[in-house]
């Protein structure tokens, strides 16, 4: 899954004091030495750190339409027409960062912060006990075309292969990344995983042995926030941090870089017919 993430504020990091972080509040450090700090309360990122009043903070919420404001937080009006949700399945403990359908009923897979992974008929009823990853949060997972297998990435760098009929670890969790995995995807034989981290790699494994089948692919642009192969297996295409995406040959080589966006790209697609498609979603 990618998140929302609202950037609040662009350059060099301000210094807000050398105090302990608020509670839920994360800090992080770019390759060229910058910091910024992520809210877990809010999922925002802003570049300068948190002030100790924070700790004490309080949202109020603002109507432009009635100009009024309210300690509560509004209901918005729904548009005639609009969309209506099916039913709003609740359960995870910490925010959801990857969704999944498996089986011919579509059950839901979820990954999220609390660092399990959950699965739910379509009417929210929980299916068997939520999966601990023991890694933290769970940040990616993709389902094998089969659907028999999940595989998910965490904070603490490793890979982990499930079950899902089971609902274990299936071996020992797969080694390589040095920081959180933050994507993942299955080539369309089902004979390669493709991950993407925070530690500026791309790394492809074996599914069978949990071995890497080859160099990781050094991104140099921070973050690699998605991995998509194509639907041949040809190829695969990868975005990240900076502005641009970037086609692979099956054995690791750059083929083009495509240009265009002007921030971070979040997520991509391929359609059936080997075209790309990419969504843009980073708000600044």
């Amino acid at each position: 899954m990618a998140h929302n993430t609202a950037r609040m504020h662009f350059g060099k990091a301000k210094v807000g004091g050398h105090e302990a972080l608020p509670p839920r509040w994360q800090q992080f450090e770019e390759r060229d030495g910058d910091a910024y700090y992520q809210d877990d309360n809010l999922i925002t990122v802003s570049w300068n750190r948190p002030l100790p009043g924070m700790r004490l903070g309080r949202s109020y919420f603002v109507n432009h339409n009635t100009r009024t404001t309210s300690w509560k937080k509004p209901v918005p009006d729904r548009p005639v027409g609009s969309l209506t949700p099916e039913c709003i399945i609740e359960g995870h403990s910490e925010c959801i960062w990857s969704l999944a359908c498996v089986g011919t009923g579509c059950n839901i897979m979820s990954a999220s912060e609390d660092g399990s992974i959950r699965q739910w008929i379509r009417d929210g009823e929980s299916v068997g006990e939520p999966w601990s990853s023991g890694g933290g949060r769970v940040a990616s997972m993709a389902v094998y075309p089969d659907q028999t297998m999940v595989v998910s990435g965490s904070a603490d760098g490793r890979l982990r292969l499930w079950n899902v009929e089971e609902g274990s670890v299936v071996g020992d969790p797969w080694e390589g990344h040095s920081a959180q995995v933050t994507c993942l995807d299955w080539s369309a034989n089902a004979r390669e995983i493709a991950s993407g981290s925070q530690d500026s790699t791309i790394r492809r494994w074996n599914p069978n042995t949990g071995r890497q089948i080859a160099p990781p692919i050094e991104i140099g642009h921070g973050w690699v926030y998605a991995v998509k192969y194509s639907p041949r297996g040809d190829k695969f295409a990868s975005c990240g941090y900076d502005d641009v995406i970037r086609v692979w040959s099956k054995d690791g080589k750059l083929l083009i870089e495509i240009e265009g966006h002007d921030s971070a790209v979040n997520s991509l697609c391929w359609s059936k017919d080997g075209a790309m498609r990419i969504h843009f979603l980073w708000i600044t």
